[in-house]
């Protein structure tokens, strides 16, 4: 490694560390040799885009009036895709936020069973690397990039037995690919009856209690599907906030009796044609689960709100009727509002904000509740959305995931995903991070993590956060090293030929303004920091004798790596 790589890897882990301490391109359908978009199995067959609404009145304006910033572009992109390219930023400059987001709900779905399915290998995380090629390479990056969010809130993972599976797991991220611009209500029962997500929380094979047994209903997903996945433990007001008594104390949504009448509501489910409960040797994991009467506690359950389900009802309705309770529950609009503004905005949306998207949730412009393609306008056109950088520049935003910072690196500098020199094993070790891999049901990051320091000090939560400390810092300096400056340096080809594109990068060799402006629309979403440019300057001066390749490289790789980066404005 030269001095000066060895010299910006320690300054960018020590600033980062200081940080973190203190405080498509067109219309045309997806067709990248391999990749199918076409049919996925009935479990994830999802219902077309509504036409999109629930743009608050606040924000229309802003919505559809010209844009002509780049950086106001690259600030939107960063939220609505993996990433910016040039051609991403011109063209939502040519067609304003609303129209941008209209174009790209009408987009056909980029699948990732297929590719699985055609790639499939027993290797551990085969999925991973081709979920890599989709979110780099596919057309429909909004609906991607809900779907990423949405995989953090309705959690499974190969980390717990699942790793074999590794079509089953694309199938299932599929499943919400499919639904994320449908509705809500039709996303829980999917989620519910997929048999991934039922191994997963072991609602699959759940059944009725059996005293001489010992059998008693399971409890894992009728308690993960409320805490988790919908409500939360607490009452929310419309606004997101907790609700208290007179003694100040929050008021709990369910209590163990509760749990105990969902659990027994979501018994008698399991593979398809199952021919062994316990042991079943046929496994059908792309049908969603069917139901076994017998093994269905056909009893009274008590469940949300007082609410019983009547003894002697068939194990459809009781399923059915479980599911409109939950999905019918006051705490749904803002409790899925303010995930999905902390995923694609910012950690700290004021309650204003929490409660202008809610309100969408609960009735779009035409009175349907669960409207999630309404839900996802009405977070991303929100006045708040758009200004909020500049109202309150203190606490808005959030830390980008490793994971969306990689895969933003690679989309910029327009990579090639198949290219011999990529190697994927290495993802989860190095960005702490990968899809469909967290180490539990509880996501990667809690929702309301804060870092101490700074952030805490000023009541603010930095939930990514909880993902960084000094190892994981390095490691993700060292990834951003080896897929800036080594992949090509190794790649024994001409930079025609190389895994990431860096030719006009190196065209702009000679004139350092226009390369640091490059850099900084392409990796940063805002004009450098004066210690960016000084760092920025002293590497040109201390290289100047190296080749244009190399500067340019080594130019990435002190954006790339910078502490200016990692933020989502």
């Amino acid at each position: 490694m030269s001095q000066f790589r060895q010299l910006s890897l320690g300054i960018a882990i020590a600033v980062t560390i200081s940080a973190c301490g203190g405080g498509g391109g067109g219309d045309d359908q997806f067709s990248a040799p391999g990749i199918d978009t076409g049919s996925v199995s009935s479990q994830t067959q999802g219902t077309s885009a509504p036409s999109p609404s629930g743009i608050p009145a606040i924000g229309a304006a802003l919505a559809s009036a010209p844009l002509n910033d780049d950086f106001e572009a690259v600030r939107f992109l960063h939220r609505t895709s993996f990433g910016p390219r040039d051609e991403d930023i011109n063209k939502l400059k040519d067609t304003g936020y609303a129209n941008w987001i209209s174009q790209q709900m009408q987009l056909p779905p980029t699948f990732l069973m297929p590719l699985t399915r055609e790639r499939a290998d027993p290797r551990w995380g085969e999925h991973v690397t081709n979920w890599l090629e989709l979110s780099v390479l596919a057309n429909d990056q909004l609906r991607q990039r809900v779907a990423f969010a949405l995989s953090q809130l309705f959690v499974v993972s190969d980390q717990d037995g699942l790793g074999q599976q590794q079509v089953a797991l694309a199938n299932y991220y599929d499943l919400l690919i499919a639904n994320s611009f449908g509705n809500f209500r039709d996303l829980l029962e999917q989620v519910t009856l997929s048999p991934v997500m039922g191994d997963y929380l072991s609602m699959k094979g759940n059944q009725k209690a059996d005293v001489e047994k010992n059998i008693r209903p399971d409890e894992n997903f009728a308690r993960e599907v409320l805490q988790l996945f919908t409500i939360g433990l607490v009452q929310l007001n419309a606004n997101g906030t907790v609700q208290r008594d007179a003694d100040g104390i929050a008021i709990p949504t369910y209590d163990q009796e509760v749990v105990e009448g969902f659990a027994k509501a979501f018994t008698g489910w399991h593979f398809k044609d199952v021919d062994n409960w316990n042991y079943p040797s046929v496994k059908d994991w792309f049908t969603p689960m069917q139901p076994y009467p017998e093994r269905h506690d056909s009893g009274e359950k008590l469940l949300l709100d007082g609410v019983l389900l009547p003894a002697g009802q068939s194990i459809e309705k009781d399923l059915q009727d479980a599911l409109d309770n939950i999905f019918n529950h006051r705490n749904v609009g803002p409790f899925f509002s303010r995930h999905m503004i902390r995923q694609l905005v910012t950690s700290n949306p004021s309650d204003l904000y929490v409660e202008r998207v809610a309100s969408v949730f609960n009735a779009d412009s035409n009175g349907q509740r669960g409207n999630i393609a309404a839900v996802v306008n009405a977070v991303l056109l929100d006045e708040e959305a758009l200004q909020g950088h500049q109202a309150n520049p203190e606490s808005f935003g959030k830390l980008r995931e490793p994971l969306i910072r990689m895969v933003g690196l690679w989309r910029a500098f327009d990579a090639n995903p198949a290219h011999p020199q990529f190697d994927y094993g290495w993802i989860a070790n190095r960005l702490s991070q990968g899809p469909l891999q967290s180490p539990s049901v509880f996501n990667f990051f809690s929702p309301d993590f804060s870092q101490s320091g700074a952030i805490r000090d000023a009541g603010l939560l930095s939930p990514e956060f909880q993902l960084m400390n000094e190892s994981s810092i390095i490691d993700l300096t060292s990834a951003l090293l080896a897929h800036t400056v080594w992949i090509n340096t190794n790649s024994e080809s001409d930079y025609a030929n190389a895994p990431i594109e860096l030719r006009p990068l190196i065209e702009l060799d000679g004139n350092l303004t226009e390369q640091l402006n490059y850099l900084s629309r392409l990796t940063l979403g805002q004009p450098a920091s004066p210690g960016l440019l000084e760092q920025a300057g002293y590497l040109v001066d201390k290289r100047d004798t190296a080749e244009a390749e190399v500067r340019a490289e080594e130019l990435l790789f002190l954006f790339a790596s910078s502490p200016e980066a990692s933020i989502q404005r």
